[in-house]
């Protein structure tokens, strides 16, 4: 079972160059890293090969959806667009040998509406046509559950399996993230067993959004927990610790999270090693 990190830890926005921080990982000893691919027409597609080859690091691949993405939308030329840049996405995915897109594919991040039937609907439609596209090229996309503070349209595991039913696509499912999870959820083990095998993807982040084993939450029982429920995907840290970056403040980092980032870091791998 292989152990990642989010590149976004590092990246002071969201487009900067990450290619330097894929080396960090493998340098701290992670086996995997996760790229954001939020501009496809930007991406370092060559780079990132080069990179991946010369660190031996596996991958998956990410995105959000924006307000001009909005794939949830009932005006169809945003709805569209949405599903277009999901398209691209998952060709840059699947160039990088990657088995999953994930990430905010459902609606738009940050968005705090009501959610309408029609809403749900055209993100259902969207988004089977994106399953599609991705089984083509053997792939998945995985659905995330955040909280309430960032997101009206899914929030918990129930949501996300009802939009997976709407869906109707077998590789299509669900992406869970221990933070967004601290907050929406009535249980760990209830969530995860919800979740099944319609868990593809999985994010480690503390209460406060720190690397995991310096907050509140209970490591042993969650990844057990996991475990039990049949996940066999990859543990990803995505954390968030630097209140100097962009990144940071668009997800509410007021204050240095980690001490020591860099030895906190290497003690959260090792101890999600240990579990594990």
């Amino acid at each position: 079972m292989d152990i990642g990190i989010h590149v976004s830890l590092w990246t002071p926005e969201w487009t900067s160059s990450f290619l330097e921080y894929m080396e960090k990982a493998a340098e701290i000893g992670f086996d995997l890293v996760e790229i954001p691919i939020m501009d496809p027409s930007a991406f370092p597609l060559d780079e990132v090969k080069q990179v991946l080859a010369e660190t031996g690091l596996k991958v998956r691949c990410g995105t959000g959806l924006g307000a001009d993405t909005d794939i949830s939308s009932t005006d169809s030329a945003l709805s569209s667009a949405g599903r277009d840049h999901l398209f691209r996405c998952i060709d840059i995915a699947s160039e990088l040998g990657s088995p999953t897109l994930q990430g905010v594919i459902h609606s738009a991040w940050g968005a705090k509406t009501p959610v309408s039937e029609a809403n749900r609907r055209a993100s259902a439609s969207g988004l089977k046509a994106v399953a599609r596209r991705a089984a083509d090229l053997n792939m998945s996309i995985a659905l995330e559950c955040i909280n309430r503070y960032e997101s009206s349209f899914l929030n918990t595991v129930k949501q996300g399996i009802f939009m997976l039913d709407m869906i109707g696509e077998e590789n299509a499912g669900l992406h869970l993230d221990t933070y967004h999870m601290n907050i929406e959820e009535n249980s760990f083990q209830e969530a995860f067993s919800t979740a099944g095998n319609r868990m593809f993807h999985l994010h480690l982040s503390e209460n406060q959004r720190g690397f995991p084993g310096g907050g509140l939450l209970d490591w042993n029982m969650i990844i057990k927990s996991a475990k039990d429920a049949g996940y066999r995907g990859p543990w990803v840290i995505e954390s968030y610790v630097f209140p100097e970056f962009p990144t940071g403040s668009d997800v509410c980092i007021w204050r240095p999270i980690e001490k020591d980032p860099e030895n906190s870091l290497k003690e959260s791998l090792a101890m999600l090693r240990e579990i594990i």
